[in-house]
């Protein structure tokens, strides 16, 4: 391959992101957050021609500059973003558009990289290969960032404290991280890679928290809906989303996976498959629900032949990546209503969820109805609306006088 400036590539980059019409301020963000750090590695280095292995120890810096706190996630995604772009105009002269983050390029050495791909061989095609792939690289990583270059040395001790700093960025996921742990190091047994007693650490019995998250005051919906100006086409769609999310209870990664064809006007009906069931959901279409999607659609939805309902309001317009958008567009309203937010107060866009299962309960709605309306596999998941139903709980609850003896 023929050698490239690094000027000349990030010129390279400039133009072909300018070919996809963003705005100045994306542009700006490009340049100084992706491409400028890049640049002024290789004037510090006296590096003048585009070479993948520095790029690869830029790659390796950052992410400790982000597990040490000294940059914040966002700037890593940034970082790794420009470093993603180079790379595949280095290597073939232009890129595809896609949402760049960190996990896109691994990190790894090429002793675990092979380790890692044997794995995944290994497992097979499985529905969750991805979680799998996720994690075992992380903990090699960990593994490697601490002086463990090798399998050699590598004993229960480890396990145990990659455990410990995992938990606190997946608290709820602790259950894959431990199955995959499991089958990783049975692996590594069978293959003689490690011969260490991982059942000390792996198989010890986990308690689970269950815990019963508060949902969102129906005043403070209220005042969140009415901080959406829907004269404007961003307005129009975030209007539409936030009452999918008020009168349907839709999980957020489903409203981002919304098709035309999900909605059937003629029957009044929303059906889809959601994400995490796997499992067929068919729900009465709201009038308020249905003006709100007509408006958008037929008014201010973007000219695209994707088969999504909701799409990026700027070039390129592509759908929403994920239910995490989704949340990004009702953290906005929050914070326009001057609503404060702290972490598991249940303001967050699933808070509308359980707003609603719990209003349902307090209606006097069955329980079963209300797993149905929501999409839960067993009717134990609507039980924490019951919990919720605090007034409810009070007309229940009996007074001390009606203990047999009395209070001692």
């Amino acid at each position: 391959m023929k050698e490239v400036t690094i000027q000349d590539l990030i010129t390279s980059a400039i133009q072909q992101l300018n070919a996809f019409h963003l705005c100045d301020s994306t542009m700006d963000s490009y340049w100084s957050r992706s491409f400028k750090p890049v640049s002024d590695l290789y004037c510090q280095k006296d590096a003048l021609y585009y070479h993948p292995t520095l790029t690869d120890e830029l790659r390796i810096f950052y992410q400790e500059q982000f597990e040490l706190g000294i940059i914040s996630r966002k700037t890593l995604c940034w970082r790794m973003r420009g470093i993603g772009i180079l790379d595949e105009i280095y290597q073939h002269g232009c890129f595809e558009w896609k949402m760049f983050t960190a996990e896109k390029k691994s990190l790894l050495s090429c002793y675990y990289e092979q380790i890692l791909s044997e794995f995944i061989d290994v497992t097979g095609d499985i529905k969750r290969i991805g979680i799998y792939r996720s994690i075992a690289e992380r903990y090699f990583l960990y593994l490697f960032t601490h002086s463990h270059h090798t399998l050699e040395a590598v004993s229960c001790s480890d396990i145990k404290n990659f455990m410990i700093e995992i938990s606190a960025s997946r608290p709820k996921s602790m259950d894959d991280v431990i199955a995959v742990l499991r089958r990783l190091h049975s692996y590594l047994r069978d293959e003689g890679l490690m011969d260490i007693c991982f059942e000390i650490v792996l198989f010890a019995p986990r308690a689970r928290d269950k815990k019963v998250f508060p949902c969102i005051a129906v005043d403070e919906i209220r005042l969140i809906a009415e901080q959406i100006n829907s004269k404007t086409s961003s307005g129009k769609r975030d209007h539409a989303i936030i009452q999918l999310g008020i009168n349907t209870g839709l999980r957020a990664g489903d409203i981002a996976s919304l098709k035309l064809m999900d909605i059937h006007w003629k029957n009044n009906e929303i059906s889809l498959v959601q994400g995490k069931t796997q499992e067929l959901l068919i729900l009465p279409l709201d009038e308020s629900v249905g003006v709100a999607l007509i408006d958008y659609i037929l008014n201010n939805r973007p000219q695209s032949d994707s088969p999504y309902i909701f799409l990026r309001s700027v070039a390129p317009y592509h759908q929403f990546k994920d239910g995490v958008s989704i949340a990004c567009v009702f953290r906005k309203y929050l914070k326009k209503a001057n609503i404060t937010h702290f972490p598991s107060d249940g303001r967050t866009f699933h808070g509308l969820r359980r707003t609603l299962g719990t209003e349902m309960v307090i209606q006097g709605v069955p329980v079963t109805t209300v797993s149905q309306v929501l999409g839960h596999r067993t009717g134990n998941s609507a039980k924490q609306y019951i919990s919720l139903n605090t007034d409810g709980l009070r007309q229940c609850a009996l007074s001390f006088g009606s203990i047999s003896g009395g209070v001692r």
